[in-house]
């Protein structure tokens, strides 16, 4: 059945070959993409697989192997080091300010919208007092 498909697809194409095209260069003027040879042109997929198993046998093995030795190394046998402190560490603690002027911006968002400002007004008390216990 698919040879058939592709022998009419085949003949059909050939037809088109027949018909009247422009070989002269009209540089002013945009080209048919219809009547161009790119409109000819059979591209084959790149997904399509070319063989029926085009993989060995074995690969499967060896990919679920590489992957294992590696997540028993990196989530059991290694040793916390200096990066991995740091990611512990919260946008606030990196930027000093940052969680104060986000507040007052959040603060003024909340009255203007008749939003309760409790929690907000709770930790800029906390801040102005941890401020002057570091000063």
């Amino acid at each position: 059945m698919n040879k058939n498909l592709h022998l009419l697809r085949y003949f059909i194409r050939q037809k088109r070959l027949h018909r009247l095209y422009s070989t002269e260069v009209k540089e002013n003027e945009p080209i048919k993409f219809s009547t161009s040879n790119a409109a000819r042109k059979n591209v084959q997929s790149v997904f399509r697989k070319k063989t029926p198993e085009s993989m060995p046998w074995y690969q499967p093995f060896s990919v679920v192997g590489s992957i294992a030795v590696f997540l028993i190394y990196f989530c059991i046998l290694r040793e916390e080091n200096d990066v991995d402190l740091e990611f512990n560490k919260t946008l606030y603690d990196r930027i000093q300010g940052l969680e104060k002027e986000q507040l007052l911006q959040s603060y003024r968002f909340n009255k203007e919208h008749g939003k309760s400002v409790e929690d907000i007004e709770k930790r800029l008390k906390e801040l102005e007092e941890e401020a002057k216990v570091a000063v």
